[in-house]
């Protein structure tokens, strides 16, 4: 009975690691941390932006309006050069849902840069919250 319980703490701890991080939610990795930011918050950024906005999602579903980038979650460490030289410039990275930003954003942590933002939700939350989601692929 011992054994199980401890199997089931350690499922249960993987499983609360890996769940979302909550707006307002600062999750430490080594050598830094990322924010979690609701999509309220970045709408209001938005309206004086001085932040590099990424786009993480893999397969292409929509991008936020002024998206600075698309870099595949995979690909952010072998893609550094693309985003800002300066460590301490304010990053902000969104997915589909989490997942994926999630990724990107321990990625740009470890990689030592030092204002790393997630969208809590991604375009979902976004989409839900009643704001934009522009399309690339309609006017194609």
């Amino acid at each position: 009975m011992r054994k199980i319980m401890a199997i089931m703490t350690s499922v249960f701890i993987v499983l609360v690691g890996c769940a979302t991080a909550p707006r307002g939610t600062v999750v430490e990795v080594p050598g830094g941390s990322y924010q979690a930011i609701g999509v309220v918050d970045l709408a209001e950024m938005l309206k004086t932006k001085d932040f590099f906005l990424v786009n993480v999602h893999v397969p292409y579903a929509g991008e936020i309006p002024k998206t600075d980038a698309f870099i595949s979650y995979q690909d952010t460490t072998a893609r550094l050069g693309d985003y800002p030289h300066d460590k301490q410039a304010k990053i902000v990275v969104y997915c589909l849902t989490n997942h994926m930003s999630g990724i990107a954003a321990r990625d740009l942590v470890l990689a030592g840069y030092k204002n790393v933002y997630l969208v809590d939700g991604g375009m979902t939350a976004w989409r839900e919250a009643g704001f934009e989601l522009l399309d690339r692929t309609a006017s194609e």
